[in-house]
């Protein structure tokens, strides 16, 4: 294992990480926005989140394995570059093209640094830290996923969709300037020998242990939560005739929750066994979208995002506390990257398929079988936990 020096610090990455997220999260609001603008299809705005998620899941797994390899330097930096790049295309011309490059740029390049700065955390400190330390970089993801949409929004209505995604874009080219300021500080494993992998050990060994195969089953169902909310409110709001910035506000509700609750998960919830509050969480998300299509104003739409948020917020530091407690140390890396090829893979199907549904169907049928798979998925943990709990 090769833990990050001290010298770093848990707040440079989090600050980095708040710096690209930001950036990312306002490119999925402003793709989805400037997709309408140019009235596409439902179906194919689907298909354009799509793009943002299709590669980033197919290369989870490699990208974790090279993160274990060669350190995190190069692969936060190639990151974040990818990331500058891809939102500065459409900000120079916006047509259905750069669209498309843009959301395979920003996608692509935010899986080599969220790989590495997950790692990095995860390493920092004693491991009696580790759940706390991981807590905290949730809450940047929190802080940003709260300012990328109101910005995006904001700056939509204000100044147009290509200045959207240029001012964006200073984002990730200030995280650029900071790391190659950090750069001696951020593990570099060139010039050593290669870290081989334990001979005969293949991915399907990271599901040999109940607990783990358990965990990624509901990090896909999480995941499914989380990003079809993000798909469908724009959907929503567009078709309730909402602007791009009450749009913004209400997915930064939902960010604005996740931040609450995992503010609150280190001070008052490290005692909280880990499973109960995932199952929780799943039960909150089930009645919220439920709910959801019974409301058509501004006021009940934020409302309804940040309880889901709520619901949902506590549940990432408490995957990710189970992740870094149920994997081999080695395989950290790998093991993220399979946790996001979960998470890629839902972001990759889900949109395409909903959006096609929703053509046919309708937007508030979508909230309905969403509602009825939690649902179904809150049935089954439930019945698993009572017959085998696992261990914290």
């Amino acid at each position: 294992m090769n833990p990050a020096p001290a010298s770093l610090g848990i707040r440079p990455l989090i600050g980095l990480s708040i710096l690209n997220h930001v950036a990312f999260s306002g490119a999925r609001v402003s793709l989805t926005l400037a997709a309408l603008h140019l009235d596409l299809s439902t179906f194919r705005v689907g298909l354009l989140l799509s793009l943002y998620s299709l590669l980033p899941m197919i290369l989870s797994i490699p990208g974790g394995r090279w993160v274990d390899r060669i350190g995190a330097r190069w692969p936060m930096l190639i990151g974040t570059c990818l990331i500058a790049v891809g939102m500065v295309i459409p900000g120079l011309t916006l047509n259905v093209m750069t669209l498309d490059v843009s959301a395979v740029l920003v996608g692509l390049g935010f899986l080599p640094f969220h790989l590495a700065i997950q790692k990095l955390v995860s390493q920092l400190g004693s491991p009696d830290e580790r759940r706390h330390n991981l807590s905290l970089l949730t809450i940047g993801f929190s802080v940003s996923a709260f300012l990328g949409p109101i910005c995006a929004g904001f700056l939509i209505d204000g100044m147009g969709h290509r200045w959207a995604f240029a001012l964006l874009a200073i984002l990730p080219l200030v995280a650029i300037v900071w790391m190659r300021a950090v750069r001696e500080q951020l593990p570099d494993r060139r010039g050593e020998p290669a870290l081989a992998p334990p001979t005969g050990l293949h991915i399907l060994d990271l599901l040999g242990t109940p607990e783990l195969r358990r965990l990624y089953l509901v990090v896909a169902l999480i995941s499914s939560a989380w990003d079809v909310h993000q798909f469908l409110v724009p959907l929503y709001g567009a078709k309730l005739g909402l602007s791009a910035s009450g749009i913004g506000l209400i997915l930064g509700a939902f960010a604005i929750a996740t931040l609450v609750v995992r503010m609150v998960v280190p001070l008052f919830l490290m005692d909280v066994p880990e499973w109960r509050a995932i199952l929780v969480a799943l039960a909150i998300a089930t009645g919220v979208y439920a709910c959801y299509p019974m409301f058509t104003t501004l006021e009940s739409l934020i409302a309804l995002s940040f309880l889901l948020g709520l619901g949902l917020g506590v549940s990432q530091p408490m995957t990710l506390s189970i992740l870094a407690r149920s994997a081999p140390a080695s395989r950290l890396g790998e093991a993220t990257g399979l946790r996001l090829t979960l998470v890629f893979g839902t972001q990759t199907l889900l949109p395409s398929t909903f959006g096609a549904l929703g053509g046919l169907f309708g937007v508030g049928v979508l909230f309905w079988g969403m509602a009825g798979l939690l649902g179904a998925g809150v049935a089954g943990f439930g019945r698993a936990l009572l017959k085998d709990s696992p261990p914290r």
